[in-house]
């Protein structure tokens, strides 16, 4: 686990001191501010879904194929000659959006660099009818199939949203003694009750995310599940589950929750790497600053050693 944060300032770089004011230019939590703009959002996505197919222009090293498989589209994002190894990607979004195009970017630098196969699966969203109940036993099958494919354990790898269904699979796939053989996440959603009343202290300096808003999404995605610990991950029971790798900025309301998990994954002796960075925004590993490029490096150095 890295080393706690101190009270010494951090020393962020120029591009990560704008981005809490580019996100507040964009009116990032528009959306989220409250329940009632939540599903006032929730039917403009259900009247206009939003593409989920992948972007016009695609790396040269990389090739993007979609297929239909048991009513999912599933795409694959694989390295110009053999993969070493798979992963499986669970894109954030609240359980409301399909892949971005920061997703696509990342995915496809995934598979170029790590020399992988990346599948990143376009799950039901809340407004389709996806709930955790229905969406992360399917993804903990996927993972075993691809498993079996290739003789070798998958890694799974989610941010936000994504992140939580990846944890769960991971808690899945673990109980079921088939472990992953990486568990990697990025500003993950670990306990969707939202209780932790550190969230309100943190929610001023979060420019992004709401927690009326999140809270609402949440309650539709896990449903009478709150108590369940394989769909609210953060009440998982770790025995087996493998290698952790978390990511996570103080300037977020998931932060608390995931700074209490990480804590009690090193108490139980769960193999765990945190790293936090003070000062930045969710999922920071994949903005555009220099932190984040770094977190993505190691990402991918990660990915290596694991396969």
């Amino acid at each position: 686990m890295s080393e706690p944060p101190t009270d010494t300032p951090p020393r962020l770089s120029l591009a990560a001191r704008l981005m809490p004011a580019a996100m507040r230019l964009r009116r990032a939590n528009r959306h989220y501010r409250t329940r009632e703009l939540v599903l006032r959002h929730l039917e403009e996505l259900t009247v206009r879904p939003r593409p989920a197919g992948p972007p016009r222009r695609i790396r040269g090293d990389v090739v993007v194929t979609g297929a239909w498989e048991r009513g999912w589209r599933i795409h694959t994002i694989a390295p110009q000659g053999e993969p070493r190894g798979t992963v499986l990607y669970l894109h954030g979004g609240g359980w409301v959006h399909e892949a971005a195009p920061t997703h696509w970017r990342w995915v496809q630098r995934l598979a170029a660099e790590a020399q992988v196969r990346v599948v990143m699966p376009a799950y039901p969203l809340v407004q389709e009818g996806g709930t955790a109940a229905t969406v992360v036993p399917r993804v903990a099958d996927l993972a075993a199939e691809l498993s079996a494919d290739s003789g070798e354990p998958v890694i799974l790898m989610g941010d936000s949203a994504g992140g939580s269904i990846a944890l769960s699979a991971a808690l899945m796939l673990a109980q079921q003694e088939r472990p992953a053989s990486l568990t990697a996440l990025i500003s993950p959603a670990l306990d969707l009750r939202f209780s932790n009343p550190e969230i309100d202290a943190r929610q001023p300096e979060d420019p992004w995310l709401v927690k009326k808003g999140q809270l609402e999404l949440s309650e539709r995605w896990i449903g009478e599940h709150g108590e369940d610990p394989l769909l609210n991950p953060f009440l998982g029971d770790l025995t087996g589950i493998g290698p952790l790798l978390v990511f996570s900025g103080t300037r977020d309301i998931l932060n608390p929750d995931t700074r209490l998990f990480m804590q009690r994954a090193t108490d139980d002796g769960a193999d765990v790497e945190y790293h936090e960075e003070p000062g930045h925004l969710h999922v920071y590993p994949l903005l555009p600053t220099p932190e984040g490029r770094r977190a993505r490096r190691r990402m991918v150095d990660a990915v290596r050693d694991a396969i």
